[in-house]
């Protein structure tokens, strides 16, 4: 039976390849293109648009003529293509070895093949691709690069992620800033969880590096609805001295309460900090994961 592009994509579709290369080919070839155009300052390109001003930015670019009707400033964006750098800041934390009944795989496997697909189709255009994948530590560390077989380091380096211990966001996102010597493109791949107020201004010193971020959740279906109808022991992976025990019906309506309050003050806070933002499901395809992104790119043209 012949497989559509668009059945492929589908996360059950794509664990079966059980490689990296293969899912990222599978996702990209024929079906997406188009990672970035530069919405960063250059010399004789075509003025795109205005946005806030950023502490720390070259005041030249600064349009003082809007600031003198409007008492606000704001900055002058300028379109052109380059090549860049894109990188991937992978967390492989404990809390990403959940897997839900109606997901194919696990948050970190679904992680690794959004950071797979993208990487691939980054060093199909010509760009710099580096990944730093951490727990509590940095776990991998592959600097920017294009030549021969730099794509295959970065996906032989996703092969040996094992999700496990703590998310140590602050220490590792401090080591990654120094190593960013070049403007680009960082993409942030993470479930987030309860770091709704630490990342965002993480995530915004990104900036001061002349990178533009996004951040991608990723979510089993499970944490938003809590679906099991029965008893359950729920254990921290990141911490597994702390559980609970409960009957999940009994708890659904104020966890779902609490997990919306969760996901809207993350939503405004990365608005906040000038950071994009797309929530993935495990239980999605990843062409359409990839999909929106990109299009969500598009519509900052």
């Amino acid at each position: 039976m012949t497989v559509s592009a668009r059945e492929l994509l589908q996360p059950s579709e794509l664990v079966r390849l059980e490689n990296y290369a293969l899912m990222a080919k599978a996702a990209v070839e024929g079906f997406l293109s188009g990672l970035h155009r530069s919405l960063f300052h250059g010399t004789g390109t075509e003025f795109l648009q205005y946005r806030n001003y950023v502490p720390g930015e070259d005041l030249k670019y600064l349009d003082w003529k809007v600031y003198a009707r409007r008492d606000r400033l704001y900055t002058k964006v300028f379109q052109e293509e380059t090549t860049m750098n894109i990188y991937f800041i992978v967390d492989a934390s404990g809390s990403h070895d959940y897997r839900g009944s109606r997901a194919a795989c696990s948050k970190l496997t679904y992680a690794c093949m959004t950071a797979a697909a993208l990487a691939y189709l980054a060093s199909r255009q010509g760009d710099n691709i580096a990944l730093y994948a951490y727990n509590d530590q940095m776990r991998e560390a592959v600097e920017p690069g294009h030549r021969t077989g730099h794509l295959s380091r970065i996906l032989h380096a996703l092969t040996r992620l094992k999700p496990i211990g703590p998310a140590a966001h602050d220490k590792v996102l401090r080591a990654v800033v120094p190593q960013m010597h070049q403007r680009g493109i960082v993409v942030f791949i993470s479930d987030m969880l309860e770091a709704e107020e630490t990342l965002p201004p993480l995530l915004r010193q990104l900036r001061f590096a002349h990178c533009d971020t996004i951040a991608l959740q990723i979510l089993d279906p499970d944490e938003l609805d809590l679906p099991h109808e029965r008893a359950v022991r729920y254990l921290d992976a990141e911490m597994p001295e702390a559980e609970v025990t409960t009957h999940a019906p009994a708890i659904r309506a104020d966890y779902k309460l609490g997990m919306d309050a969760f996901l809207e003050t993350l939503a405004n806070n990365l608005k906040g900090a000038q950071v994009d933002y797309l929530r993935l499901l495990t239980n999605e395809s990843l062409g359409t994961s990839l999909a929106r992104y990109l299009h969500k790119r598009e519509a900052l043209r």
